[in-house]
């Protein structure tokens, strides 16, 4: 039975304190370009992308390799030269390539920070090390303890100002914590949006999209249908004063951190790219992020990807479509003023401000550090985005010319290390797993659901009972984790909200 969206309901009352319902129901139906207003009170997270539209063929791949390397080191060697001399260092081709030009730059001055965490990949935990070593980085290993994940999420939702989908984002806060502890920053560089403006992930806008109908599909079961005007807001224009996001146009910005601010010895110019012909880096003829699942049915990341089996109960076997027929549109496809030119940036947009950068920048800034991403400066990302396709992704194989490019920089066991789906980290598979079903039940009761005032409390408590019967590798692990830390994190936004003026 195909799933029918929500009717369009009377607004309803406002809520005396907290959040407010349409917003809610939006959010769990992906029914809005953006989920920036969700609390009033938040802190927008300006992301601005150049508007460029990449060049459709691709001349002379050495010089787009240059180019892009140039830009590279203008870039990083801004924020060395601002004084900036700490990464934080997962081990992949980005932020190794991050640390190594901030050693060229910084010989002997560089503070490199990883994090050690049950669901961290074993084989980019070691790239780190190696990358600490070739680089002449120190090293930081900091250790994060899963018994402190469930006590921490509700301090990670209040200081993200979202909400959460999976733990991952809370061994993030950990580990800005931690490393704040130990004495890091008050400046990191991060490797975060180099997927997004190179292409480092083949088919992720396909597996969005696959993820958002998961959401939608279990949504209907949680929400009740006569409070969400969800058919409404995927079709009609967004209201004025919404802006996504969105800089007024024209207006260029550089690094994108917590501060708010630009930083303004980062490079600014306008450089474009010229188009190539090419070979394929040797020593890898693999995909870049196969979609299968992993050895061992490993569950797949619920932030990026979806599990590719089905359960019929809960996942339907066509898209959600309206009830006029029409299939949904995902979020970074819904009207909005001042939109990006294609629908690639639209999704980057999307992707950053909903679920990269929250837990990137404001969970860093709980703690008294701010976090700089140099892939998302206007002048790297504006060569990065002008590239032809055709040099980003071959044979599955994603950010090709990047990988290409910094082949002085970092070793070849690293920059063409295959990217594997990361770990789904969800209660289930949790060695502490007793410990966050007893949170699920703490803040999913019917007086925290019922306070939200649009959930079918039966339907979620139900849908709750059943997920903790699933095996932790269970197909439907990932969508109903995501579903319920969605609900506990609005629980807990409405249980601190401030009472509105």
């Amino acid at each position: 039975m195909p799933t029918r969206a929500p009717k369009a309901s009377p607004a309803g009352k406002a809520p005396s304190r907290g959040l407010s319902p349409r917003a809610v129901g939006d959010l769990l139906f992906h029914a809005r370009a953006s989920n920036a207003d969700l609390r009033p009170d938040a802190e927008p997270l300006r992301v601005t992308l150049p508007r460029v539209v990449r060049e459709a063929v691709a001349r002379d791949e050495e010089e787009l390799a240059a180019r892009l390397l140039s830009a590279w080191s203008d870039t990083v060697r801004a924020h060395v030269e601002a004084g900036t001399h700490e990464v934080s260092l997962s081990g992949g081709v980005d932020s190794a390539a991050l640390c190594a030009m901030a050693a060229r730059h910084a010989p002997g001055k560089v503070r490199a920070w990883t994090m050690d965490v049950h669901f961290a990949d074993a084989v980019e935990r070691s790239n780190a090390r190696r990358m600490a070593k070739v680089t002449g980085a120190e090293l930081v290993d900091v250790h994060i303890p899963d018994s402190v994940l469930p006590d921490l999420f509700e301090h990670a939702v209040l200081a993200n100002q979202t909400v959460i989908l999976n733990a991952r984002a809370v061994a993030s806060y950990a580990f800005y914590l931690e490393a704040r502890r130990q004495g890091a920053g008050p400046i990191l560089l991060s490797g975060a949006g180099a997927d997004e403006v190179l292409q480092g992930t083949p088919g992720a806008r396909a597996s969005a999209k696959a993820r958002v109908d998961e959401d939608r599909t279990l949504a209907v079961r949680a929400l009740r249908l006569e409070a969400m005007a969800a058919v409404d807001n995927l079709r009609a224009p967004f209201r004025a004063g919404s802006r996504d996001h969105e800089e007024p146009p024209g207006e260029v910005r550089g690094a994108v951190d917590n501060s708010g601010s630009p930083l303004d010895e980062a490079p600014r110019g306008d450089q474009e790219s010229k188009p190539s012909t090419g070979h394929f880096p040797s020593g890898n003829g693999g995909s870049d992020q196969p979609m299968g699942r992993r050895e061992d049915s490993t569950p797949v990341d619920n932030l990026r990807t979806v599990s590719e089996r089905r359960n019929s109960d809960h996942a339907s076997r066509a898209p959600p479509v309206d009830n006029l027929g029409t299939r949904l549109a995902a979020p970074w496809e819904l009207p909005q003023e001042d939109a990006l030119p294609s629908e690639e940036l639209r999704y980057a947009k999307w992707v950053l401000a909903e679920l990269i950068l929250p837990p990137e920048l404001r969970g860093a800034r709980a703690h008294g550090l701010t976090v700089r991403t140099p892939y998302l400066d206007e002048g790297f990302a504006r060569v990065a985005l002008a590239l032809p396709e055709s040099v980003l992704q071959r044979d599955g194989f994603g950010k090709w010319l990047f990988r290409h490019a910094v082949r002085s920089l970092v070793p070849d066991e690293v920059r063409l290390a295959r990217k594997t789906p990361r770990y789904g980290h969800t209660a289930l598979s949790s060695p502490v797993r007793s410990r966050w079903l007893e949170l699920y039940r703490a803040w999913l009761s019917p007086a925290r659901l019922d306070s939200l005032q649009v959930i079918n409390t039966q339907g979620v408590l139900g849908l709750m009972e059943r997920y903790f019967r699933l095996p932790p590798d269970d197909a439907q692990a990932g969508p109903m984790d995501r579903l319920l830390m969605r609900l506990m994190s609005l629980a807990m936004l409405q249980a601190h909200s401030k009472a509105p003026p």
